[in-house]
């Protein structure tokens, strides 16, 4: 009997870590989310226009999906690894920015063409509120791979505290 729930014990112990883990990377699987569902919006409205402009939509859903099996993974691989995810973050950064240049340039209306002159500070507010997601993801993401995160010391502290 003790040795039962010596074991149950151990397993509860080992799950408790293994979420404390993969909730060190909470924050990166909501704004992958957000940002695939925005991307999936803007190329679903972009299908109706002629031309490939959905395209980048499309390959920002794919980073996006990419992002979220990496994220994903991390509960069964615990480590401090996010290749993909730096990757994906650059990329959504580097087309937010490009289109903020477009947006500048008077051509909104060929990759947004469901929205009039009054509505474009919404998508510039859009643009730039994903950028600085992308810029503090980037941050979290090399203070993670360097095991400098607020969440790594806790874990720490917290199986020193189950011993």
């Amino acid at each position: 009997m003790k040795d039962k729930s010596e074991m149950m014990d151990r397993g509860r112990k080992n799950l408790s870590i293994k979420s404390m883990a993969f909730n060190r990377f909470l924050i990166f699987r909501y704004v992958t989310a957000g940002f695939f569902f925005t991307n999936m919006y803007w190329m679903f409205l972009l299908f109706g226009r002629t031309g490939f402009y959905w395209l980048l939509p499309a390959a920002l859903l794919l980073i996006n999906i990419a992002v979220a099996v990496e994220q994903t993974g991390k509960y069964w691989r615990p480590n401090h690894k996010l290749t993909l995810t730096i990757a994906g973050y650059w990329v959504q950064l580097a087309s937010n920015m490009a289109l903020v240049i477009v947006m500048l340039f008077g051509f909104n209306h060929t990759f947004w063409p469901f929205i009039n002159d009054q509505s474009q500070s919404v998508i510039l507010i859009i643009l730039l509120v994903g950028m600085g997601l992308c810029l503090l993801l980037e941050w979290r993401a090399r203070l993670i791979s360097q095991d400098q995160d607020k969440y790594f010391k806790l874990l720490q502290d917290f199986k020193v505290s189950l011993q």
